[in-house]
């Protein structure tokens, strides 16, 4: 692991020499091999989130035929934060025993490394054990599930993060270097939801532990270019569950607003609405459906809220990570709900066309 000071002035002393070896910045250390960089800027704030929000990089490394080669991880150290920018430093993962050739690079991150991942409770990303000469298409990633789906609510699922290089391989020499560059996307996601009685009889009535909230999705499994591979029908369920209240001067309760926060896996667009996934509320005793909405379609109307940069709604769920739902129920049904970007102060209101 080498935390070396301003990468782009060492790449131009380095236009200038002849040899990796007086490329130092250190007398006992020299900048052959390759170093590798990671950004997390393809998000909604546009900016590099890297070194607040990443806590584990395992690099895969493939050959020219896509052929696995071997990993490397690293990993934030207590007290230290090795993976963290620190004013003019800057982080960049160093290796020095690949041989000449060319290579591609997978990147999969996360908030802890990975052992600590695994013995976390709750659901899991588990990542396949690659034998040396193994195809690229190998690489999966697999949440886990029940026997009937269900995705343990233990806890919130540790952040998943995926990247790659381009098209074009990284070259590696021995004798000199080459710095490659990997952007990362977030696959994990939060989505928050509020219930709000119309009811003016029921206001003050409504309590999380009432309902049932889910999502349904076959979104369970990631290749190793991070799209979804076929995977059966998986159940999110929430991690925390809560109510608020809103009283008035006296301490009387005026309304009450039912919580529920789950977290789940990357979500795709399709244009076939049955393909999407599906969020359901329902009242636990009557088995009423409060809500059964198409989610994803839901979520991406969001992208409404930044006009000017023209998301498609794949870009626009590959960039959010964090949404929040507000129902409206009368009579047992919703009916309209607003789409919030608490960030922006930005909502839409979306009315039950279902409703007779």
């Amino acid at each position: 692991m080498k935390v070396f000071r301003q990468l782009l002035i060492l790449i131009s002393l380095a236009c200038l020499t002849t040899g990796c070896e007086m490329i130092k910045d250190d007398p006992d250390e020299t900048y052959c091999g390759l170093f590798v960089t990671f950004k997390y800027d393809y998000n909604l704030q546009r900016a590099d989130m890297f070194s607040d929000h990443v806590g584990s990089v395992t690099l895969y490394v493939f050959d020219g035929d896509g052929r696995f080669v071997r990993s490397y991880e690293e990993n934030d150290v207590p007290g230290m934060g090795m993976l963290l920018a620190d004013g003019s430093y800057a982080y960049a993962m160093h290796i020095t025993d690949l041989a000449d050739g060319d290579y591609h690079l997978v990147a999969l991150a996360g908030q802890k490394p990975y052992a600590e991942q695994l013995a976390a409770h709750g659901a899991k990303y588990k990542r396949s054990e690659l034998q040396q000469g193994d195809a690229a298409a190998t690489l999966q990633v697999r949440l886990d599930r029940q026997a009937d789906g269900k995705v343990s609510n233990a806890a919130p699922l540790d952040t998943l993060w995926h990247g790659m290089t381009g098209q074009e391989p990284v070259s590696v020499r021995r004798s000199g270097y080459n710095v490659a560059n990997i952007s990362l996307t977030r696959d994990t996601k939060m989505l928050t939801i509020g219930l709000h009685n119309l009811d003016e009889s029921d206001r003050r009535e409504i309590s999380a532990d009432e309902f049932e909230f889910f999502i349904l999705d076959n979104n369970g499994t990631l290749g190793y270019n991070n799209s979804l591979l076929d995977d059966e029908d998986l159940v999110y369920t929430p991690f925390h569950t809560w109510d608020t209240e809103s009283k008035d001067a006296d301490g009387t309760v005026l309304d009450r607003t039912a919580h529920a926060s789950l977290t789940f896996n990357r979500l795709v667009w399709h244009e076939r609405p049955d393909d999407n996934a599906l969020l359901i509320i329902r009242n636990r005793e009557t088995q009423q459906e409060v809500a059964a909405i198409n989610l994803t379609d839901f979520l991406a109307q969001g992208r409404n809220a930044y006009d000017t940069q023209a998301y498609s709604r794949q870009e626009y769920l590959d960039r959010s990570y964090d949404y929040y739902l507000d129902f409206f129920i009368k009579n047992g049904t919703w009916q309209y709900a607003d789409v919030r970007i608490s960030v922006l102060s930005w909502a839409l209101r979306i009315q039950n066309v279902n409703l007779h």
